[in-house]
């Protein structure tokens, strides 16, 4: 056999040897790579498992950190609404602390003003006092005054009636002398003796007002008209008393004519230094 068939041959048997070997190799790798494989396989599929396992556990714990996560936001909302309540509300109660020290101050100043006002008042009060006293001590002497004064002007009121009583009773003395004297004189008219003296009304007080004030313009005497007449008992030439308020004596008067609510008559007498007046009252007896 040639040498290189040799060769050949025997590298032919190396190869056999080699394919052999590969094939065991192969045929001992295949089975381990199989069990690797499906081994590897069952891993994964338990991985997955876990995993899936692990995702929903996950999801759930997910889904429990958003509505703890919904919570806290809600939470936050509240706690934000709840600042901005309580910053609106310490705005509010540093207005109101703002007002109430105005107001303190406001007060203040009003307290201090009214002390003032207060001292002067006291001292407006003292002099009031002072001269109300003063006041009083001269009423008071003003009032003794007075007193001494009516009095005095009493008794002259007084003594001046007296005197005009005397006066009528002279007047009325004269007049019967002259009447007398007139109806013993021969020749003397009888008209002239036959002249009456004025009378007064009897029975109660009458009183009235004088409503006019004229004078006469044949004899220039003062006429007055008055607001009695005969249904007040008054006849013609009776005498009335003109008197102003409830102490000035002004005259008398004589009634010439009668209707039956007014009278006519002449002022006889006026008091000196007295002027008869629309307004002043009639009197049926003097001092009444």
């Amino acid at each position: 056999m040639h040498i290189l068939t040799k060769v050949f041959v025997l590298f032919a048997s190396v190869l056999s040897i080699m394919m052999a070997a590969l094939a065991i190799s192969y045929s001992v790798n295949a089975d381990r790579i199989t069990a690797d494989y499906n081994d590897m396989r069952a891993r994964a599929t338990s991985a997955m498992t876990d995993q899936e396992a692990q995702q929903a556990a996950h999801g759930q714990e997910r889904a429990a950190l958003q509505e703890d996560l919904s919570g806290v936001r809600d939470e936050l909302a509240s706690r934000d609404a709840d600042t901005r309540r309580l910053e609106a509300s310490n705005l509010e109660l540093r207005i109101a602390l703002r007002q109430a020290e105005d107001g303190r101050e406001s007060i203040t100043s009003k307290i201090a003003r009214l002390g003032v006002t207060t001292e002067t008042l006291a001292r407006i009060i003292d002099e009031y006092k002072s001269e109300m006293n003063r006041l009083r001590v001269a009423e008071l002497s003003w009032r003794n005054d007075k007193i001494d004064f009516e009095k005095s002007l009493s008794d002259l009121e007084s003594q001046v009636i007296v005197y005009e009583q005397v006066k009528r009773a002279l007047q009325e003395q004269i007049t019967e002398l002259q009447v007398m004297v007139a109806g013993a004189a021969p020749g003397t008219n009888s008209s002239v003796a036959s002249i009456e003296v004025p009378r007064e009304i009897s029975g109660p007080l009458v009183r009235g007002t004088i409503d006019e004030v004229l004078a006469d313009p044949a004899s220039g005497d003062t006429l007055v008209k008055i607001n009695l007449g005969s249904s007040d008992r008054l006849r013609e030439n009776t005498r009335l008393y003109i008197h102003r308020g409830d102490r000035v004596f002004l005259g008398e008067l004589v009634i010439s004519r009668v209707d039956l609510n007014h009278a006519v008559g002449r002022v006889a007498f006026v008091a000196s230094g007295q002027v008869i007046r629309q307004g002043d009252q009639v009197m049926s007896k003097i001092g009444s």
